[in-house]
């Protein structure tokens, strides 16, 4: 999948943000602090929730995004507005509310090849030209009809959009019950590995046993920023307080050891820009394909040894990704060339978004760096 462009308003929380048009594999939004780089990202994410079955409160909507099969989608919606005390976004309590506090779909249509498959307003909804009897106001046609050949693509579309963070304290236990054993009998090549639902350390460890020449690339991109660093190993997770059966449930651990140093540096011990490295290197090489990754604040605990090669490899290395980044770390904006930049103001509930070229920066990066640090000082 790939976002084109997306538009957004929510008439509860009282603010939006104009048209953004994405670049094919990366965008950096660029802002000073509460400008509303963030609220973009949650923007994106409630999409995939929304084609999920999620009502959300006064949300308005218009996205154009192609799939990695190049079929083109325009998916449009709004929810009514229903006054009462709402919580965070990512608050699971929502999920449960009672139908009756439930926001309803006002509008909705899906359109492909200039054709509208999927139309909703207040007389009634059709579905490829086709009269549909009454159904769930709350739940978009999307998630409705994702079984429909025509809908599923579009579902599977939205469902690549995705928001990680594998460097969170705390070991933790992957989506899958089944056991590390079974799963590196099930997924033997890097295509079965790439296409599988499992979290990118669980592929990793997959293409650490199975030998894959894709584990020694990623070896070898993170040996290129750490140097120092002489081997890389991924095992399941290992305690003398839980059963192996049990302990073989959570994500596997990442061991390095550094050259001349005989003792392996476990996971827990590792410096937290290099554990997000190998990540960010992980999944540039095994995410799948098609696949939407919002990283918010890119620089969290990476060095400078490690920005250089990492962002190169957004802008690059593979492209059935799309990378939406937000950033305000000189060193990192000055890194990727101004025109995957997006340059995010805010003026109360209302966020601009304009394109470098809109400030008539100057030609060099050097020159661009300068000038954008001095208008969001001025925004700041």
């Amino acid at each position: 999948m790939k976002i084109l462009s997306l538009r957004v308003k929510n008439n509860f929380l009282d603010w939006d943000f104009e048209e953004i048009k994405f670049s094919s594999n990366l965008t950096l939004l660029v802002g000073v602090s509460g400008a509303g780089k963030t609220q973009i990202l949650r923007a994106i994410i409630d999409l995939r929730r929304i084609a999920n079955g999620t009502a959300i409160n006064g949300f308005e909507w218009k996205i154009i995004f192609s799939t990695v099969k190049g079929t083109e989608f325009i998916w449009e919606g709004s929810f009514d507005t229903v006054e009462k005390n709402e919580l965070s976004f990512e608050d699971d309590e929502k999920e449960k509310q009672d139908e009756r506090e439930k926001s309803s779909l006002t509008y909705e249509k899906l359109t492909s090849n200039n054709q509208v498959l999927i139309e909703r307003n207040q007389e009634g909804i059709t579905f490829d030209k086709r009269r549909m009897p009454k159904l769930s106001s709350h739940q978009s046609m999307i998630y409705i009809l994702k079984e429909e050949s025509v809908i599923k693509e579009a579902f599977d579309a939205l469902n690549k959009i995705e928001y990680r963070d594998h460097t969170i304290n705390g070991r933790r236990l992957r989506n899958s019950n089944k056991s590390l054993h079974s799963l590196k009998n099930k997924y033997k090549t890097l295509d079965s590995i790439v296409n599988s639902d499992e979290d990118i350390k669980t592929k990793l460890y997959l293409t650490y046993e199975n030998k894959l020449d894709i584990y020694e690339k990623i070896k070898s991109r993170f040996i290129d920023i750490f140097p120092q660093i002489g081997d890389i190993k991924v095992e399941p997770f290992k305690t003398d307080n839980l059963p192996k059966a049990i302990a073989d449930k959570f994500n596997p651990s990442i061991s390095i050891k550094e050259k001349s140093v005989p003792k392996w540096i476990i996971e827990d011990r590792m410096s937290s820009g290099m554990l997000r490295t190998i990540i960010h290197i992980a999944e540039i090489f095994l995410a799948n394909e098609g696949s939407v990754i919002l990283i918010d604040e890119f620089e969290n605990s990476l060095g400078i040894n490690c920005i250089d090669i990492l962002t190169e490899d957004l802008i690059h290395e593979n492209k059935t990704l799309q990378f939406i980044s937000t950033s305000h770390h000189p060193y990192i904006i000055n890194n990727i060339p101004y025109e995957y930049w997006k340059i995010v103001t805010r003026q109360g509930g209302h966020i601009s978004i304009c394109n470098a070229s809109d400030y008539r920066l100057g030609k060099s990066k050097q020159d661009a760096f300068i000038q954008l640090t001095k208008i969001l000082e001025k925004q700041s």
